[in-house]
Order: structure tokens, then sequence, then C-alpha cells
């Protein structure tokens, strides 16, 4: 998309209906900073049946390429960001820009869309928040404010903030559910999953680190049996990956 083009985008903000708090603080920074933007209702896992999560849910696949299955608070979490990525397609949008409701912004997070259409390489997922730990990267595209970056191990980790596009999110719903990993860990495995990530530094959007997790309200995963075995299987899976991810990737 050339920069002179208005994209056709819209900014989701995953909300459960009970979190008006939650509500109150994103929506009121977004209104400062003059964008629209629409809730998702976000999935509550208090209220999934066992039915619904034996639908959506693969005890298989997570024995197998993950180290623990997931709580109902985490299946849930997931749903809501597969309702964000069905808005995109169902509505032919260039991308969406998917945020949870705990997140801060910073000024400069009113420029990203025009930047992320700017952006001339095919792209599938931009991150624009590394919540808990930064990942080593290379620009790929440069510019004054924001610059395009690829991870040279793996995107971080979190799912308060990224954009994706309509390739993106099609190809996203083409192989999920079923689910077996967290959202955040599984949008790590670019690879796999056939998508190209990059992301969009400095950072525009950051945790709040201050409201209590919604996912640990439901079930604490710390409770959940783990093995450390396959933990570490899937960090190795996991380096790999983003290895041959990184192999397709364009260059300055």
């Amino acid at each position: 998309m050339k920069q002179s083009e208005q994209p056709n985008f819209k900014i989701f903000i995953i909300n459960l209906a009970h979190s008006t708090e939650r509500w109150q603080h994103v929506s009121q920074q977004l209104d400062k900073l003059q964008l629209p933007y629409e809730r998702i209702d976000a999935v509550n896992g208090k209220v999934l049946t066992d039915s619904e999560i034996e639908t959506v849910f693969s005890t298989a696949l997570a024995d197998k390429y993950f180290h623990y299955r997931l709580t109902r608070g985490e299946i849930a979490c997931y749903l809501s960001h597969i309702k964000a990525w069905q808005r995109i397609v169902d509505e032919g949008l260039d991308f969406g820009i998917v945020l949870e409701d705990d997140i801060n912004f910073n000024a400069l997070f009113a420029e990203v869309p025009q930047r992320i259409a700017a952006f001339e390489n095919a792209w599938d997922v931009i991150k624009l928040a590394a919540p808990f730990k930064d990942q080593p990267y290379d620009i790929i595209e440069s510019d004054r404010q924001l610059n395009v970056v690829h991870y040279r191990r793996k995107p971080p980790m979190g799912a308060c903030a990224q954009a994706i596009s309509y390739a993106g999110a099609r190809q996203l719903l083409r192989l999920r559910p079923p689910i077996f990993r967290p959202v955040d860990v599984d949008l790590q495995w670019s690879f796999e999953l056939g998508i190209r990530t990059f992301g969009l530094v400095p950072y525009t959007v950051d945790n709040t680190h201050q409201h209590g997790s919604e996912i640990f309200a439901v079930e604490n995963r710390h409770d959940v049996r783990k093995s450390g075995w396959r933990r570490l299987k899937h960090q190795v899976g996991l380096y790999f990956d983003n290895k041959k991810a990184r192999r397709r990737t364009p260059r300055l």
C-alpha cells in the first residue's frame, strides 16, 4: 500500500463485559489520540462448557507440542483473538489492530496505522508491544519515527497489541482452531503457521502491569501439571522454527 492511500483498517479492543474499569481506561486513551475503535466482546472462560472446549481445544496436540494443557481462561483468551481475526476477514479490512484492554499507549501510537500502511513488503503480523521481554531485531525498513523490524530469534511474547493483515487473519483462521498453545506463544511459531511476522519500534503499547490477570481469575495456570521435558523440546523447536522463518525475510 502506498503511503498516500488511506488504509482500510479498524482498531479492535478485546474486553470482557464485566471489565468496565479496563474499558474506561483504554477507551479514554484512544479518545485522546483521536483514533476510532470498536469493542470485541471477549469470551468468558468461566462460562465455557466442556463440550465447547472439546470442540476447539486439542488435548492430543497440547500433549505432543506443548508442555501443559491450557486453562479455561487461556482457551477463552485465544477464542477472543479469533473473534477479532474473523472480523478482519468478514469486513475485508486491509488490516486490524487487535488490542487487549490492560494497556497503555504513548503518543506515537497515533502514527501506527499510517506507518503500517506505508510498509510495502508482504506481512501478516506486526507486533506493537513487547510487554514481558524484548527480543533482538534487525531493522527492515527505516523511518524517522517508527521502524519496521524482523526478530533475530523469535517474536516477543505477549498478545496485548499487534496488527493482523487480511492475509494473516485468513491464514490464522485456516489453522486455528484447534487450539493447543496460548495465543501469544502460538503467534511466535511463524514458520509453522506460515505467517510473516515483523515488529514496529519503538513500541507504542505496553501492558499496564497493574490489573490482575483475568486469565488467572478463571484458573491459575501455575496449578496445571506441566512437563519440563516437553517445555525444553518446545523451546528448541521454537528456535528452529524461527530460524527457518528468518531465511525468507527481506533485508535492507
